[in-house]
């Protein structure tokens, strides 16, 4: 496998897990807690979540990334 070909799959790995799969639903789920709590309306911080948890959910596909990296090489 060429360093490409790696590059191009910790990118998408990232996007996937870290702000598909992580970022965005967390977001949702984060809003609908402070709605449900009474805390505030749930589109009042719907940006700011849409652009913090996939942020944070980039460094969760990093560290997840590299934690599977680890985990393949002791194999």
């Amino acid at each position: 496998m060429s360093t490409n070909q790696i590059n191009q799959n910790i990118f998408r790995f990232i996007l996937l897990r870290g702000v598909l799969g992580w970022g965005i639903p967390t977001a949702i789920v984060f809003q609908l807690i402070m709605h449900f709590t009474g805390d505030r309306n749930f589109f009042d911080g719907l940006i700011s979540s849409l652009i913090i948890f996939p942020i944070t959910g980039i460094f969760f596909g990093y560290f997840l990334w590299k934690a599977k990296s680890r985990k393949l090489l002791k194999q």
